[in-house]
């Protein structure tokens, strides 16, 4: 049952993030209800525990459109840059195709950009076609972590797994291959930030 629970609150947590990234402003009961399926008086209960256990500031029933109000504190406005391939490297990004504002608590200090996933070598870390990644732009990363990288000018998205004389490009599928770059190759390889978040059902 605390599970069940729990989901909801999940549910109705994702739902505030990406309404607020695409209007800009909370939604209401009404538009929780309508885009979660989730009945409104059972939303309104939600609302109120998380405003009691201060994760929100929720007006109630005498509310407008705007009476659910999150608290998101500083804002920062992060530009999209179409397409990264998850799969085999493809062109690089370059034209930017809209801004959105995200919490800065999101994200945290630093300078970011937001690329669409595209394909579905890194789908068992949750990343599928269509959900947006939030890079943070820096030329270094450390092992492991999930980073945008140029390979041979183009740009793919892939766990970073460095040794002593390649670099490993892992995907997060079974189906598909490592990108080994080794030689003069790893001359021309550029990391161009670290995926911070990945926030779904926007597109």
């Amino acid at each position: 049952m605390r599970k069940k629970s729990e989901e909801i609150f999940q549910t109705i947590r994702e739902y505030i993030n990406v309404y607020f990234m695409e209007t800009g402003h909370s939604p209401s009961t009404r538009d929780i209800e309508a885009g979660t399926g989730i009945h409104r008086i059972k939303v309104q209960r939600y609302l109120q525990s998380m405003k009691e256990s201060g994760e929100i500031e929720y007006g109630g029933r005498r509310g407008t459109r705007n009476a659910f109000a999150k608290t998101i504190g500083e804002s920062v406005m992060v530009p999209c840059y179409g397409t990264v391939k998850c799969g085999m490297p493809n062109d690089p990004f370059v034209d930017i195709t809209e801004t959105v504002r995200l919490p800065r608590s999101w994200v945290g200090e630093g300078e970011f950009y937001i690329l669409e996933a595209d394909g579905e070598s890194m789908k068992e870390i949750g990343i599928d076609p269509g959900d947006l990644v939030v890079i943070r732009r820096q030329d270094t990363a450390q092992p492991g972590e999930v980073i945008v990288a140029m390979v041979d000018g183009e740009t793919t998205l892939k766990r970073f797994l460095p040794g002593e004389d390649r670099i490993v490009l892992h995907p997060e599928n079974r189906e598909f291959e490592d990108i080994v770059i080794e030689g003069e190759r790893i001359l021309r390889f550029v990391i161009q930030g670290v995926a911070v978040r990945i926030v779904k059902g926007v597109r």
